[in-house]
């Protein structure tokens, strides 16, 4: 409970920091942006798990992670926060969005991490892609899918 409440606490001291300092900034285009940070961690691994039997857990995390961190970093050094927000005289990246480089790059991580993934675990995962797939489909024995 102590963890919870001090993580409450950070979190919403960074919150109004970065309310403060984009005070002025258009909120449409926040929103928008923060819909690109979130698609670009999201997005690639919620289709992978769904259309990709070869997709694993270190895959998905690891490609989840690259999207997140590259879309975070290239909207940190957009013209839209470097140049306009911290006022410094160019941008170190040219794209307004962030999720035009993100997106492929967070597949790109999820493909290659889960075909480099040759353990045990991975094995099981790939195996259990056909019966979950089947569940998924015709919702057949689905209540076996559910752990309690």
């Amino acid at each position: 409970m102590r963890i919870s409440r001090i993580s409450t606490l950070v979190l919403s001291l960074i919150a109004i920091g970065l309310g403060i300092l984009f005070e002025h900034v258009n909120v449409a285009f926040l929103v928008g942006l923060v819909a690109a940070v979130a698609a670009s961690a999201n997005f690639p691994v919620l289709v992978s798990s769904i259309f990709w039997r070869g997709m694993t857990t270190r895959g998905a995390v690891v490609g989840g992670s690259l999207g997140l961190v590259s879309a975070v970093l290239l909207t940190l050094y957009s013209k839209s926060v470097w140049v306009d927000v911290l006022h410094q005289a160019h941008a170190l990246v040219f794209l307004d969005n962030p999720a035009l480089v993100s997106v492929p790059l967070a597949f790109a991580g999820i493909w290659l991490f889960s075909m480099l993934d040759r353990g045990v675990r991975a094995r099981a995962e790939r195996e259990a892609f056909a019966l979950q797939e089947f569940y998924g489909q015709t919702g057949i024995l689905s209540a076996k899918a559910v752990d309690h």
